[in-house]
């Protein structure tokens, strides 16, 4: 139950869908000052939702700063998923924008920073009709070159909690101790890493796949001229900091 109202929270929580449905009132009411007002409401959300700088400071100030050594006494590199899908027409895995957090733990391994993956991620489908996306990730890391031996699939969870809750079972099944390191693009690694802690697991943070410009490199128009790019970062924040207090009013972290 958990898991198809967060999907459907999801959807109304998109900008857009606040903006049409603003629009929208706007257009049907017939009372003047409640459409001046709508109208107003529906401009200063396309700017706030739509603003590059407004939007790169809200980054900045949400995603968790990155790790300063990537350590993990016991070896482990915990990876959630969220960064490849299964390409049915083409046959062939197909990564993400958020590729970073495969690509980067596999540096790791070849500099012998860490010795074994565990794969966090099943299918986040309502219908449950698409592949796991651990196990057709798998094939990637053996492309790598990464022995069979060091890749342990968990291809059953649907959000960060299961990702939390099935590794810690995983680890205990492994005898690992000490700190995994955990990789998650960096916006969701406030929630990832409290809802890990909850679990049990120790962890050393290392988060990728930035969406903020920590340099703030800012054009005259990033102040005034909408962004079809800030639109979408918006949507991926407020997705996460709404995850992040739902999690933590139902005790999940």
């Amino acid at each position: 139950m958990f898991f198809l109202l967060s999907k459907l929270l999801i959807v109304f929580l998109r900008p857009l869908c606040w903006i049409l449905g603003l629009g929208i009132w706007a257009l049907l009411t017939k009372n003047q000052l409640r459409k001046k007002r709508l109208i107003w409401a529906v401009v200063a959300l396309s700017f706030f939702c739509s603003n590059k700088v407004l939007v790169n400071e809200l980054a900045r100030m949400w995603e968790v700063d990155p790790a300063k050594d990537a350590v993990a006494s016991s070896g482990v590199a915990v990876i959630l998923g969220g960064y490849a899908e299964w390409d049915e027409h083409r046959n062939r895995v197909q990564m993400s924008e958020a590729a970073e957090r495969l690509y980067v733990p596999i540096r790791l391994y070849q500099q012998g920073k860490i010795k074994k993956f565990i794969l966090s991620g099943g299918s986040s489908s309502v219908t449950g009709r698409t592949k796991p996306e651990a196990t057709y990730v798998k094939p990637v890391l053996l492309d790598f070159g990464i022995p069979d031996s060091d890749i342990v699939v968990e291809d059953k969870s649907r959000n960060t909690h299961e990702n939390a809750t099935n590794t810690a079972a995983i680890l205990k099944k492994l005898n690992v101790k000490g700190e995994v390191l955990l990789v998650t693009s960096a916006f969701h690694m406030r929630r990832s890493q409290a809802v890990f802690k909850k679990a049990g697991i120790a962890v050393n943070p290392y988060p990728v796949h930035y969406i903020s410009d920590y340099g703030r490199g800012y054009f005259l128009p990033d102040w005034f001229l909408p962004s079809s790019e800030a639109l979408y970062r918006f949507d991926m924040l407020m997705k996460e900091f709404v995850g992040y207090n739902v999690y933590k009013l139902t005790g999940k972290l």
